[in-house]
Formats: C-alpha cells, sequence, structure tokens
C-alpha cells in the first residue's frame, strides 16, 4: 500500500473536481455583452447547440434509409400503390375530354380516340359515323363508370399506401428510439456531465418524430407528387407541344422561387430545432430545481430566460411561416400566369378549328392539378429538411464516443477470490486536473473498508472507478489480480451492490423498485426488506408492496428512500456491497436501524463505504483517509484516533465541533 510522505502541513483542502464544474474553467464561448453578471457564460453556454447549416447530406439520408432495410416489402407495396393511384389520377382528365369530345360534341365525331371507338361499339353504335343520342348516353355512362371504377382504385390504393407507410415508419421509429435509448443507456457519465437532460428527451421524442412524419407521410408522398408532376407534363406535351411549351414558361421563374424559399426555410427549421431542444432542456432544469430557485426568489429570473428561449423559438417560427406566405402566393401567380396564357392560346385555336373543347379543358385541368404537387413538394421539403435537422442531431448522439471501450476478447468472470486492488491509480476528470493522485489500497475479500475525507478528497471518484463509470487515467484497478477493463462491462458491474446518496426510485410499485426486472421472487425481495428494517414502514403503505410511488419516491421520506435502496442491494446478494453516502440523509432513529443492518449486510462480505459520517464506520475493519486525492492515514478507527492526524481532527469537529483549521494539517 502506498501512503504519501508529503508533509501534510503544506497542504490545504481543494475544491470538488468534477466535470461539470471544470468545464467552467474552460474559455467561454459567448461574448462579452452575453455573460451573465458576474462575467461567466450564461445558461445558453451550456444548452445551445450549434446551428447545423449544411445543404442536404447524402451521408445522412444514406444513414436513415439504412432503417428502411428490414421493412423493403412494405415500402415496395407502398410505392406500387401510390404509382397505380398516381396513373388512376392521371386518367379522369383524359376521360373528361373524351366525354366532352366525344357524347358532348355536335355532330360526327372525327378521328375519334380508341376509347370513344370502343365505347361506340360497345353501345352498339358506328364510329365515324353520327350517333345516336341512346348510344351517346350509354357511352357517357360508360365513361362515367371508368372514371368511377378509377376513383374507387385511388381510393383503394392510397388507402392501402397510407396503412403500409405508416407501418413501416412507426417500425422504423420504434427501431430508432430503442437504438437511442440503448445507446443512452450505454453512455458513461462523463457523456451526461456534459448533456442537459431536456436536450436528450428532446432527442428520444420532438427528433424521432420529425423523422416520424419523413417516413410516414413525407418519402413516399414526396415520390408521389414527383410522379404527378411528371405524368402532368407528358400528358400535356403528348396532346398539344406548343401549348404545353407555353404553359409550362413560368417553371424558370418557379424553379427560382423554390430554390429562394427552400434554403431560407431550412435555416429557420434548424433554428427551430435547436431552440426547441434548448426550451425542453431549460424547462426540465427549472422543475427539478424548483426549490432551490424558490427559495432564492429567483422566479422571476427564470421567467425572463424562459421568455428568452420561447421568443427566440416564436421568431424562428416566424420565419419560416413569412417565407411560406411569400412562397405559396408565389405559386398562385405562377398558376394564373400559366392558365391565362392557355386560356389565351386555347381560345384562339378553338375558334381557328385547331383545338377541340376537350382538348382545352384536358389542360386546364392538369394545370390546376401540375401546380398543388408543387406546393405539395415545399411542404414535403420542409418535412426533409425538419427531419435531416433531427437526423443531425440523432446521429450526433448516436456517434458520441463515451462508451468506455470494453476488451476483445474479454476474462471470464470468477467469483472474488482474493481482494480488490487500487494500484498507483491517477484520475482527472477533465484529462487536467487530477482528482486521484497515485492512490493505491487493497480490499480483502470479506473485509470492510471504510473511506473518509473532506470534500473534494476523492471518495466518490474512488466508487466511480471501482464500478468502471470511468477509467484511470494511470494505474489499474484489479480483481484478484485481474485488470477491470480486461471484464464484460455487465459482468464486472453485477459483482457490486450499490447504493448511493441520491436514491433512484422509479416510478413504479415498492417491490418492482426493490427487484428492478431482475426477476427475483417476492419471499427474496421481503426478506431483504426485513433484514434492512424497510418492511415496517412499507406495510404502513396503503398498497404495501404494491403501493405505486410518485416521481423521485416523493411519497418517501429521504430515510425511507435509503432504507429501500439498502433492501435492493441486499437483495441482490452482491459480491461486493459499495456504499456511498448511504447513510447521510437518515436520522438519528433510522440510524440506529442501519447501524443494525449494516453489521448484517457486511458480514462475510467485501464491502467498501464511503461516508462523512465517522459514526458509521467505526466498526469498519481498516479506515482510508483521503486527502487532496492523496491516501494519507489508513488503520482502524481506535488506530487513527491515536495517530491524532486527519482522521482524529475529522472526529472532533464532527463530534466536539473543535479542530484544527484545515482538517488535513497534522
Amino acid at each position: 500500500m502506498h501512503i504519501s510522505k508529503k508533509d501534510p502541513n503544506a497542504d490545504h483542502p481543494e475544491p470538488d473536481r468534477h466535470p461539470e464544474r471544470d468545464r467552467h474553467s474552460e474559455p467561454d464561448r459567448l461574448p462579452e455583452s452575453e455573460k451573465g453578471p458576474r462575467g461567466v457564460a450564461s445558461e445558453e453556454d451550456f444548452h445551445e447547440e450549434d446551428v447545423l447549416d449544411k445543404p442536404f447530406d447524402r451521408g445522412l439520408a444514406k444513414r436513415l434509409t439504412r432503417y428502411l432495410r428490414p421493412y423493403l416489402r412494405y415500402l415496395a407495396l407502398s410505392l406500387g400503390l401510390i404509382l397505380l393511384s398516381t396513373g388512376a389520377q392521371l386518367l379522369g382528365p383524359i376521360l373528361m375530354k373524351e366525354a366532352i369530345d366525344g357524347p358532348f360534341a355536335v355532330g360526327a365525331v372525327e378521328e375519334p380516340s380508341w376509347l370513344f371507338a370502343t365505347l361506340v361499339e360497345w353501345a352498339g353504335g358506328e364510329p365515324g359515323s353520327l350517333i345516336t343520342r341512346d348510344v351517346r348516353l350509354k357511352v357517357l355512362w360508360g365513361i362515367v363508370g371508368i372514371y368511377f371504377a378509377l376513383l374507387l382504385v385511388a381510393f383503394v390504393a392510397r388507402y392501402f399506401q397510407s396503412m403500409a407507410m405508416n407501418v413501416t415508419g412507426q417500425s422504423v421509429m420504434r427501431d430508432l428510439r430503442m437504438e437511442l435509448f440503448a445507446k443512452l443507456q450505454r453512455q458513461s457519465l462523463t457523456f451526461y456531465n456534459q448533456q442537459p437532460v431536456g436536450r436528450l428527451v428532446t432527442r428520444v421524442t420532438n427528433d424521432i418524430e420529425a423523422l416520424n412524419e419523413l417516413f410516414t407521410s413525407g418519402l413516399v408522398m414526396f415520390i408521389g407528387d414527383i410522379l404527378t408532376v411528371i405524368g402532368i407534363v407528358i400528358l400535356l406535351f403528348a396532346y398539344n407541344p406548343a401549348l404545353a411549351g407555353l404553359a409550362l414558361m413560368v417553371a424558370p421563374g418557379l424553379v427560382l422561387v423554390t430554390m429562394i424559399f427552400r434554403s431560407k426555410a431550412r435555416l429557420h427549421y434548424r433554428e427551430i430545432r435547436r431552440s426547441l431542444a434548448h426550451l425542453n432542456a431549460y424547462t426540465q432544469e427549472s422543475i427539478t430545481g424548483l426549490e432551490v430557485i424558490q427559495v432564492s426568489r429567483r422566479e422571476g429570473a427564470r421567467a425572463a430566460g424562459y421568455e428568452r428561449i420561447s421568443r427566440r423559438y416564436l421568431g424562428a417560427f416566424l420565419g419560416s411561416i413569412f417565407w411560406y406566405a411569400i412562397f405559396f402566393p408565389s405559386v398562385e401567380i405562377f398558376s394564373t400566369v400559366s392558365l391565362a396564357l392557355v386560356l389565351t392560346y386555347g381560345a384562339d385555336n378553338i375558334i381557328a378549328g385547331s383545338m377541340n373543347y376537350g382538348e382545352f379543358f384536358l389542360f386546364w385541368i392538369c394545370l390546376n392539378r401540375f401546380f398543388i404537387p408543387l406546393r405539395d413538394l415545399a411542404d414535403k421539403y420542409n418535412i426533409l429538411q425538419s427531419a435531416m435537422a433531427a437526423g443531425e442531431r440523432f446521429f450526433g448522439v448516436l456517434d458520441a464516443e463515451s462508451i468506455l471501450p470494453e476488451a476483445e476478447t474479454p476474462q471470464a468472470k470468477a467469483p472474488l477470490t482474493e481482494k480488490v486492488r487500487f494500484e498507483d491509480v491517477s484520475f482527472a476528470y477533465d484529462g487536467k486536473n487530477p482528482v486521484l493522485r497515485g492512490v493505491s489500497f487493497d480490499v480483502k475479500r470479506g473485509e470492510t473498508v471504510a473511506i473518509v475525507g473532506a470534500t473534494g478528497a476523492g471518495k466518490s471518484t474512488i466508487v466511480n472507478l471501482l464500478l468502471r463509470f470511468h477509467d484511470p487515467t494511470n494505474g489499474r484497478v484489479l480483481i484478484d489480480g485481474v485488470d477491470a477493463r480486461e471484464f464484460a462491462l455487465p459482468e464486472h458491474r453485477e459483482r457490486f451492490g450499490l447504493v448511493l446518496q441520491d436514491v433512484a426510485v422509479f416510478s413504479r410499485d415498492v417491490e418492482s423498485n426493490l427487484d428492478l426486472d431482475r426477476g427475483l421472487d417476492s419471499t427474496r425481495l421481503r426478506a431483504a426488506a426485513e433484514q434492512v428494517h424497510a418492511h415496517p414502514f412499507i406495510e404502513r403503505l396503503e398498497g404495501g408492496y404494491g403501493e405505486a410511488m410518485l416521481e423521485r419516491g416523493r411519497n418517501l421520506s429521504s430515510g425511507e428512500r435509503q432504507l429501500l435502496a439498502f433492501a435492493r442491494a441486499l437483495a441482490g446478494n452482491p459480491e461486493i456491497l459499495v456504499l456511498d453516502e448511504a447513510t447521510s440523509h437518515i436520522d438519528s432513529e433510522t440510524e440506529s436501524l442501519i447501524q443494525d443492518a449494516l453489521g448484517r449486510l457486511t458480514e462475510g462480505r467485501t464491502s467498501v463505504v464511503i461516508a462523512h459520517r465517522l459514526s458509521t464506520i467505526r466498526s469498519a475493519d481498516r479506515i482510508l483517509v483521503l486527502h487532496n486525492g492523496e491516501l494519507r492515514e489508513e488503520g482502524s478507527h481506535h488506530e487513527l484516533l491515536a495517530l491524532d492526524g486527519i482522521y482524529a481532527r475529522l472526529h472532533r469537529l464532527q463530534f466536539t465541533g473543535t479542530a484544527a483549521s484545515d482538517p488535513g494539517a497534522s
């Protein structure tokens, strides 16, 4: 074991080293005008994200389409159905032309179309001759029947296409959520120290929903609109190339307006997504810190901050609406100009006898339909841009490399037989300022070792390294002589039962909180609760073990939550029990119960106990005293008191209120 020989009189307690605190020591990213009253960057420095302003990213689109591969049959079905539906809709104007130039025509029909000639023969008439009224009516009813059949085909195709795409979209959303949630569960603590919770919630909810719009309605309908536009252009040129060219003279201006709208809308949609993430993060932080806000009487300041973010969100939204308000009237203007050209040219040709009324009507209907999908394409483009922005955020979290590395061929887990050893371990959260410096000690199998020290000494960091929430910057943590990094991470953590100062209570019943989906039977759970004296207060609850817990266990006292955590850890029968300030919130009466339970909890079990309250660790086999990230003293309670060093001064400070000004002095 390594004990520092450095002169303790030269040391003074350092403040806590923590990644969130160290992060604020870095150069502020905001200009001076946007910093708070003390010159520190405002909350935007942490909650804000960079604006991603790239054009359409093919690589990103390719990554997104990868999630469609398991559902290609649904996608193919949707594409086939949208093609069928589009074709059925394009045949409608042709049938209207045939009705106007056929049954509605005066006199004999010259050069009848194939469809009209076929229907005349079906009605008992002679194509090319003067057709009787009865034949005309029968042909008209035939056209109406075909038109109705096409409407029915389009309806059925649209129905099944919508069903297929929603199945595809919702399945993709499930896969995205599961992959993102699984990644978040595997991320290291460093990642969460750098990410506001509200922002991560936005990733799993709002951003995934934006992708949902793309997969359920945007993608296939985007293709459908393109097919409609292409089909109408082909149809117009097939009937009258000159008139089609005249009608589409507005296309260059329309393309220019669309490109301007697209670029402006992209900027606003990215700002909308960024502001929404900021809004959610700020809301979550304000709710979880409500007690501090109210006690500090900062409700007005927080509300003002919320208003600033809301104004930015509103501004981004109104900015997109502004360009919408310009784009859609512009499309209407181009549509009106195109129809006016067709009307002028068509009227002149009808008078000259070179165009039929039916052909003019075909152009009129098709042009009206031509501009509808163009307007829809703008909407679909915005869905696409919103999805691209959401996809960038999504993959930004998915690609974050903060997961601890694992061995390619991990060691097989075996029961602890000898000891856990910290071997010359150093660690820095920010990679620069060490929290631990060359710490070495052993915890033998079946031994209870307590770790004490002033705030910021590195006690909780020991726990983080032991459970591999972080890896040492230097040195090793050994389990029976094997580096902890050589074990599979889940198997390594399976050894431990952990009780923290801040107990995690989930919104489930008491029994489920004790089990945590480990599949433990009720008898075992209740026995663990009885052993740590949690059973009496659980039985007093109205629902007993079936009582539903409120968020963060608000229907329990602090002491009851910690008793629940003790029972949870004991029920798993861990090899190594780790208690990190686990008795700090317990009152004197509960402490007496815990002291009794701790003896049974640690009996025959390897235990590491982090404590501020020295009364809870007097019976520990050994006590390690940390100061300024270094191991300064080691021994039993009585041995350390007799040493009259740091531990003795901490003891006097707690129990008599008298100590030297620096507990590290000796």
